[in-house]
C-alpha cells in the first residue's frame, strides 16, 4: 500500500510523526514522509499546497495521512480529498482544536478522522461520522527501560506552563523538572528516577504517560477521560486527586520502593498494547472498513 504521511520529521525524536512514519514502513508499506513545515519555508505555503497536489497526482497514493496539518489550505484539502483517499491524524487536546476552526473544516472534508483524545472524538462525530479513536502510544525503538542507578527521587520530564508550576511548587519534596529531552534520553531520564509525575491538560494524557511505563518508570498523574479503558489506578500507574493526595502518595511511594516497582512493571506490560505499530495498524484498518 503507497502511503503519503504528511507531518513534520526530525530526527532527534521530538516529532512524534518520524517513528509514526517508520511504524507504517515495519508494517510492509511503501510510505513517503512529506515535512510540510519545511517545504513551506522553502518555497512558500501556496507553492507547497500546489506541490503537495500535484505530488498525489503523479504518483498514485492510495491513502494521504495528514498529521494536524493546520497550516495547510482548506481547498488544498478539498482537492486531495477527490484525489485519493485521506486521513486527518489529530494528537492535540480538544482546546487546541477549538483554537483552530481551519482544522476542524479539514476535519469535515477527509475521508476520515482519527485521534488521541476521547473528547475531541465526541466533538468531531457531530461533523464526521467516520472518525475514530486511536491510541498515540510510544515508540518502541527508544521509549525502553534503561537499567541504571536511581539519581532521582521525583522528576517531572516536560514543560511548566498553565497550572503546573502552581502544583510544582506546592509540592513538599525537591522535584527533579527536565525539559527538551526526546527518543532514549528521555528513557534513560525516566529510568533514572523514582516517581515519575505527570499533569494532564485539556483533559487528555500526552505521549508522556506512555513513554514514561514503556520506560518502566512509576508514574504518579492526575486522571483523565477515557483512562479507565486504558490503565488501572494503583495497578499499572498511580492517579492522584489534588495537591494533598499527591503529597501523601510521594511519601507513601519513597517509603514503599518494592510497591512503586511492582506497579511500574504491571504498566509497563499493560502499555505494550499501545505501540506506535499498534496506531499505524489501526490507521489502516480503518482504512480498510472505509474504502
Amino acid at each position: 500500500m503507497k502511503i503519503l504521511f504528511v507531518g513534520v520529521f526530525d530526527t532527534v525524536g521530538k516529532s512524534t510523526n518520524t517513528s509514526q512514519l517508520l511504524a507504517f514502513k515495519s508494517l510492509g508499506h511503501d510510505v513517503v514522509g512529506y515535512n510540510y513545515k519545511q517545504k513551506a519555508l522553502l518555497i512558500g505555503s501556496e507553492e507547497r499546497d500546489k506541490h503537495l497536489c500535484s505530488l498525489i497526482e503523479q504518483r498514485g497514493f492510495d491513502l494521504v495521512v495528514f498529521s494536524k496539518c493546520n497550516f495547510i489550505s482548506v481547498d488544498t484539502f478539498e482537492k486531495i480529498s477527490k484525489i485519493t483517499k485521506t486521513c486527518l491524524w489529530f494528537m492535540d487536546p480538544l482546546s487546541t482544536l477549538r483554537k483552530h476552526p481551519e482544522t476542524i473544516e479539514a476535519a469535515k472534508i477527509v475521508d476520515y478522522f482519527c485521534c488521541d483524545k476521547k473528547n475531541v472524538l465526541s466533538e468531531v462525530l457531530n461533523i464526521n461520522s467516520n472518525s475514530f479513536y486511536v491510541c498515540e502510544g510510544f515508540d518502541s525503538r527508544n521509549d525502553a527501560p534503561h537499567n541504571i542507578k536511581k539519581e532521582h527521587d521525583i522528576t517531572f520530564i516536560g514543560n511548566v506552563y498553565g497550572n503546573r508550576e502552581a502544583l510544582l511548587n506546592q509540592i513538599k519534596k525537591p522535584v527533579n523538572i527536565i525539559s527538551n529531552v526526546y527518543g532514549e534520553n528521555h528513557a534513560i531520564e525516566v529510568s533514572k528516577s523514582k516517581i515519575n509525575l505527570n499533569f494532564c491538560t485539556g483533559d487528555g494524557a500526552s505521549d508522556r504517560v506512555y513513554k514514561v511505563l514503556a520506560a518502566r518508570g512509576f508514574l504518579l498523574t492526575d486522571d483523565w477521560h477515557g483512562r479507565p479503558e486504558l490503565f488501572t489506578d494503583e495497578k499499572d500507574m498511580v492517579i492522584f486527586k489534588d495537591i494533598e493526595d499527591l503529597n501523601k502518595k510521594i511519601e507513601f511511594y519513597l517509603s514503599n520502593p518494592s510497591q512503586a516497582k511492582q506497579i511500574a512493571e504491571q504498566g509497563h506490560q499493560t502499555v505494550q498494547n499501545y505501540t506506535r505499530e499498534h496506531w499505524a495498524k489501526r490507521i489502516i484498518e480503518i482504512y480498510e472498513q472505509i474504502r
